[in-house]
């Protein structure tokens, strides 16, 4: 009976697949019905429970996959060693199981969280809010290089304004408080855009912080969201200068925008709204990394003309984070974004990592909209 299920539950991964599918052709389908309704409604559910624990459950659950992977390797040479007549059903029954959880976590990512994917883009949720709002008929919006000099411009002089107003230990910005006041001011910014994007508004739990921080610096992840949980991890051994930000895009995976750019546009928009200057400046700093890759890469001479305006706190602040994680290069990060963009890509990022860039497409919609309110 229970290989039965076992094999029935093998069917779940293509019924999975073909769900993913077939929706991904009606993203408003998916933004009415599930992002905004549904899947909110599950979410808020599983954030409230494991928001109980104050500890991260997906920190418990990577520890016991480590574990558990390390017992089967043992009990496998242990097999090989002192039965192996028996080794050939064991791989067998092995490799059922593997495959049986697979297909069981994947249909449960789907469901629970993954449509979330191929949800309406929010670059026309932003317009079409806009029009309602204002009772225009901008359809859609011109991204020109002019534009984006501005924009880097513009983020330059906010960067160097805010950077005076926040506390520093030896040259380097420090946020007003420790990591766990960050993660419990946080909600304070989605609240001043629930104007802009009334989607954003839920009852869910905080942010969690992850108790093997520096271990995750390895990888070259700064957080992560568990849709088995509806828990937004924030990795909390990264330089304070990106801890507010990194814990605004978390809260936006967790309310439904799987995009990465999204989710750093909506921390964006999170962060500059805040009342608190630690977490103003830690969004400013991360849209001008995003502008300045894009400007370098399209208007190399304005970058440069432009880049000299940046004040030498901002630049200290920004060689510090960088020799930060010189620190964790290796292999092991590597594999890390490799697994990240493959992960992208299957979920119908087509670009995988380098969609990271699209964020600024939003800036510039955002600012066309709203001119650098």
């Amino acid at each position: 009976m229970i290989k039965k299920l076992k094999l029935l539950s093998l069917l779940l991964f293509p019924l999975s697949i073909f769900i993913n599918t077939v929706l991904s052709r009606y993203p408003h389908f998916i933004e009415k019905y599930y992002s905004i309704s549904i899947n909110k409604f599950i979410v808020e559910i599983l954030s409230n429970i494991s928001g109980i624990f104050p500890f991260s459950i997906y920190d418990i659950t990577m520890y016991l996959i480590v574990i558990s992977i390390a017992l089967f390797i043992i009990y496998t040479i242990y097999i090989i060693i002192n039965s192996p007549n028996k080794l050939k059903v064991f791989i067998k029954n092995s490799l059922l199981n593997i495959l049986s959880i697979i297909s069981i976590f994947y249909f449960l990512f789907i469901i629970l969280w993954g449509l979330n994917y191929n949800r309406m883009p929010l670059e026309i949720t932003l317009i079409e809010n806009y029009n309602f709002k204002y009772n225009k008929s901008i359809s859609s919006i011109d991204k020109t290089k002019e534009d984006l000099a501005n924009l880097y411009e513009f983020l330059i002089e906010n960067a160097n304004e805010t950077r005076k107003l926040v506390k520093s230990s030896d040259g380097v910005m420090k946020a007003n408080t420790d990591y766990k006041g960050i993660i419990n001011r946080a909600y304070l910014g989605y609240e001043n855009i629930l104007d802009l994007l009334p989607n954003l508004s839920g009852n869910y739990s905080n942010a969690k912080y992850v108790m093997s921080s520096k271990l995750m610096c390895y990888t070259g992840i700064t957080g992560i969201y568990f849709p088995f949980t509806g828990e937004a991890n924030v990795n909390v051994a990264i330089p304070d200068i990106y801890i507010p930000s990194t814990t605004l895009h978390e809260m936006a995976h967790q309310r439904g925008y799987a995009s990465e750019d999204e989710a750093n546009f909506i921390a964006y928009l999170a962060s500059i709204n805040h009342p608190d200057i630690d977490f103003k400046y830690s969004g400013y700093i991360l849209a001008l990394n995003h502008t300045a890759n894009a400007l370098y890469s399209t208007d190399y001479d304005t970058y440069v003309a432009l880049s000299k305006n940046i004040c030498e706190d901002v630049l200290f602040d920004l060689r510090n984070n960088r020799e930060f994680w010189k620190r964790y290069e290796g292999k092991i990060d590597d594999i890390s974004n490799e697994i990240n963009n493959t992960y992208l890509k299957a979920n119908g990022v087509s670009e995988g990592v380098k969609s990271y860039g699209k964020m600024v497409d939003l800036l510039l919609v955002y600012y066309n909209l709203f001119p650098y309110k």
